[in-house]
């Protein structure tokens, strides 16, 4: 049923990407009719395709906290990755599967998409959308934490440098996949929260997904990283084959 809802969409936020381009920041899917957050926690990811271990870092990092902590969520696509040319699904396929992925959560998750790939700029543009003060949380990867403070995207000025007007409203949350670089994060100056994936989704990677889907397997591992709703969108749009 609730395939069917999103899908019933398309032509509605196909038009929200179409009439968005140039902004800074936007949402597709957006459930805070009756406030905006003041606190917001962010899953910024590729979503290609959103898989359980993508669920698994929100739910992680919302338990990280105490109850109502949070008062919004948001998943975070960036169009323009410094890192990554867009292959696989199409932005308007994965802005449907963040929407299935959002609505499986009972806490206000929308769907937010920016053409910026570094998070210095990502927060500006996030915090220029809510036109008021708000505290963002990003939920990062251990890989993509080691990015964040990677000197050589910040050239010719320090990494330091550059990131400290990022430091003055946002925070970190990071995942470890079994990671313990201990030397790494003696020299991270500012606070980072970490949490833990469970056990069965530390192995669970998109990359994973995309290859057995290629493969035309189905059956039992499938399952194991993809919600059923999600599966079910990638077959009814033959994706990955």
């Amino acid at each position: 049923m609730l395939v069917q809802k999103v899908c019933s969409r398309k032509d509605a936020i196909a038009k929200i990407l179409t009439q968005a381009q140039g902004q800074e920041f936007y949402t597709t899917y957006n459930p805070w009719s009756s406030h905006l957050p003041r606190r917001l926690l962010i899953l910024d990811s590729s979503f290609n395709p959103p898989t359980k271990a993508h669920a698994n870092l929100l739910s992680k990092a919302l338990a990280s906290k105490p109850l109502n902590y949070f008062d919004g969520s948001l998943l975070l696509f960036s169009t323009n990755n410094v890192d990554k040319q867009l292959t696989g699904a199409s932005v308007l396929q994965r802005a449907q599967m963040m929407e299935l992925m959002a609505q499986t959560f009972d806490q206000d998750v929308a769907v937010g998409f920016t053409p910026y790939g570094k998070f210095v700029d990502k927060a500006q543009a996030i915090q220029a959308w809510f036109k008021s003060p708000v505290e963002l949380y990003f939920i990062l990867g251990y890989d993509t934490i080691t990015r964040l403070f990677d000197p050589k995207y910040y050239s010719p000025v320090s990494a330091k440098e550059a990131l400290a007007p990022f430091f003055k409203t946002c925070h970190l949350i990071c995942a470890n996949r079994g990671e313990n670089n201990e030397e790494f994060w003696k020299g991270v100056e500012q606070k980072v929260d970490r949490i833990q994936l469970d056990p069965e989704t530390e192995y669970i990677s998109s990359t994973l997904a995309r290859s057995l889907l290629a493969s035309g397997r189905q059956g039992d591992k499938l399952n194991d990283i993809l919600d059923p709703r999600i599966l079910e969108f990638i077959r009814n749009e033959n994706m990955y084959e």
